[in-house]
């Protein structure tokens, strides 16, 4: 993981979605941004960003050895 932004906490009852992009692709790795909104119940607006983070997942065999991608 790159990085993770926490902006807004998430209270019970809030609707959660989660929104990803794939921003990269190498020979062994994708790099997804991932967005994290949520709405109120108490407050009928529109949703706020509560969480963003970017993540680099890393294919890998059984020693844990990066391999390529499919």
């Amino acid at each position: 993981m790159r990085e993770v932004g926490f902006i807004a906490p998430v209270y019970v009852g809030d609707v959660v979605s989660f929104y990803a992009q794939v921003l990269g692709e190498g020979k062994t790795s994708v790099t997804v941004q991932v967005i994290v909104e949520a709405e109120r119940s108490k407050e009928p607006r529109p949703p706020i960003k509560v969480t963003e983070a970017e993540v680099i997942y890393v294919a890998v065999d059984e020693a844990g050895n990066p391999i390529p991608i499919r």
